[in-house]
């Protein structure tokens, strides 16, 4: 649960920081892990709602018709309208467990969308870092097949003197070509770098570029103990640990099936023929009991969640 910080300054590149911005709103894994959690979330408040009493209202209206030989038929018409409560008292421990289920499971969620969005960051990083390293690459690149070029020129002009032999052209000839085969080579990696990066950042590839500038490496220090305490900050670890509680919530959650529900419930309505007498005296119904259940066989199901 640390607050890791935008720790992609200390590389001191703004245009890495403008990228890394773009990650925490545009990424799709991110997105998914946002939606995940709040799924989470909204998990854990449904059933800390079942530690609660719930209230139910029902009404309805009915128009029913009989035939007689004798009458010719009668109709009628019948009124209802009734509230009801029922709770179950957690006396095992099954829905105090549930909560606690569920809140770790939104624990593990909320480490699997710090590891989406620090696993994204960290990619993007060493992305970026690769496309201006072989940005640097190029430039010298750049640099050396002019030298290459103009020795082959020299070795032309002196092999067409007479001074040079062919063999030496020809040598010429063959680290110019090798050197733009590699050229044409790190062309190729920069442009794919160039795509992962705009997937990263959640932009279609042909949309996005980035122009080669000048780089200047600036590499933050490590701390001594950073190998020793980085593991207890990987969220990868939290969220299977997290889970690790959740099933041992659900284990206890199994072993309440041994023991019978016990919920209590009340309702109060009325009923009339007419809308008139629907909430007279005479009319009203009420009732409020406890009900207990017990599952006497289910072919050792309950022992195998267990």
């Amino acid at each position: 649960a640390l607050e890791r910080g935008p720790w992609w300054h200390l590389f001191g590149d703004p245009v890495l920081d403008q990228l890394a911005a773009r990650v925490e709103v545009s990424n799709q894994n991110v997105a998914a892990a946002v939606g995940a959690y709040a799924q989470a979330r909204a998990l854990v408040r449904e059933q800390r709602a079942s530690l609660f009493p719930s209230v139910t209202l029902n009404g309805g209206a009915n128009r029913s018709h009989s035939s007689s030989s004798s009458s010719g038929g009668r109709t009628g018409n019948s009124f209802s309208a009734s509230i009801g409560a029922s709770w179950e008292p957690d006396v095992w421990g099954r829905l105090g467990r549930t909560v606690d289920s569920a809140s770790a499971s939104a624990q593990a969620s909320a480490a699997d969308l710090a590891s989406a969005r620090l696993s994204a960051q960290g990619e993007l990083a060493i992305n970026y870092l690769t496309l201006r390293q072989i940005d640097a690459q190029k430039a010298l690149l750049e640099n050396t097949l002019t030298g290459f070029q103009r020795t082959l020129e020299i070795t032309q002009n002196r092999y067409t003197a007479g001074i040079s032999a062919k063999t030496d052209v020809l040598q010429s000839q063959t680290q110019l070509a090798n050197a733009q085969a590699d050229d044409a080579g790190l062309v190729r990696q920069r442009a794919q770098l160039e795509h992962a990066i705009a997937v990263l950042v959640g932009e279609a590839p042909g949309n996005f570029s980035l122009s080669s500038a000048a780089w200047n490496p600036q590499v933050p220090e490590v701390p001594t103990g950073m190998p020793s305490t980085l593991l207890q900050r990987r969220p990868d670890i939290a969220a299977a640990e997290r889970r690790v509680a959740a099933a041992n919530e659900q284990i206890g959650i199994a072993r309440s099936a041994y023991y019978p529900s016990l919920p209590l419930g009340a309702s109060y309505g009325f009923g009339a023929s007419r809308v008139a007498d629907l909430f007279s005296a005479s009319t009203s119904v009420w009732s409020i009991g406890l009900s207990a259940a017990q599952t006497l066989f289910n072919a050792g199901a309950t022992t195998a969640r267990v």
